[in-house]
C-alpha cells in the first residue's frame, strides 16, 4: 500500500532538519526547504510506494541542498580592498591579488629547487614531465631503471629542497 504524500509541520522539520545540516546557515535551509517540499509536490505522482516516504523525501532533500551548494560556490564573490581602500569584486574561483603573488613565489621556489639539482637529476625530472620513461631513456641514452632511479632522487632532493625553503621562510 502506498503512503499518502503530505506536507505539514512534521514533514517541514525533518526537511528543514536535513537541509540545515548540509548548507548550515537558517536562511539557506529554509530556501532548500521550501525548494524541496515544491519539488517532492510536483513530482508526487513519482513517489512509487517501494521505500518509505521519509527516504523518498530525505532524497529529495538532500538532492536539493546539494545543488544549492553547488549553486552558491559558483556565485559567490569575495570582497576585498585595494591599497587605497577601495573595495572591488572578486568572483569566487578568480585568485585574489595575495593568492597570485604567492602562487609566483611559490613558483620562484621551485624553479630554484629544480635549478639547484645536478644534471643528471634534473635532466630526467625535466624530460619526465613531458615524455615516458621509455621515451626519456632514450632520449639521455640510459636504461629505463636508470630513468626510474634518477627520477625516484630527483624527487626526494627536490622534496628536501622545498621543505628546506619552507622552514626558512616560515
Amino acid at each position: 500500500m502506498r503512503e499518502q504524500v503530505s506536507f505539514g509541520p512534521e514533514e517541514r522539520g525533518f526537511v528543514y532538519a536535513v537541509a540545515r545540516r548540509i548548507v548550515g546557515t537558517p536562511e539557506e535551509a529554509d530556501d532548500v526547504t521550501q525548494d524541496t517540499l515544491l519539488t517532492a509536490f510536483r513530482h508526487r505522482d513519482a513517489f512509487r510506494g517501494e521505500s518509505r516516504y521519509r527516504t523518498w523525501l530525505y532524497r529529495i532533500a538532500f538532492t536539493t541542498a546539494l545543488g544549492h551548494l553547488r549553486r552558491r560556490s559558483r556565485s559567490r564573490e569575495t570582497v576585498a580592498a585595494n591599497e587605497d581602500g577601495l573595495e572591488y569584486q572578486i568572483p569566487d574561483g578568480a585568485p585574489s591579488p595575495e593568492a597570485q603573488l604567492i602562487d609566483a613565489e611559490h613558483a620562484r621556489l621551485v624553479r630554484g629547487a629544480v635549478a639547484s639539482l645536478a644534471p643528471p637529476y634534473r635532466d630526467v625530472l625535466l624530460a619526465r614531465s613531458t615524455a615516458t620513461e621509455p621515451e626519456v631513456a632514450k632520449q639521455l641514452g640510459i636504461s629505463i631503471a636508470n630513468v626510474k632511479v634518477r627520477a625516484h632522487r630527483a624527487r626526494k632532493q627536490l622534496r628536501e629542497a622545498l621543505c628546506s625553503t619552507r622552514v626558512q621562510h616560515g
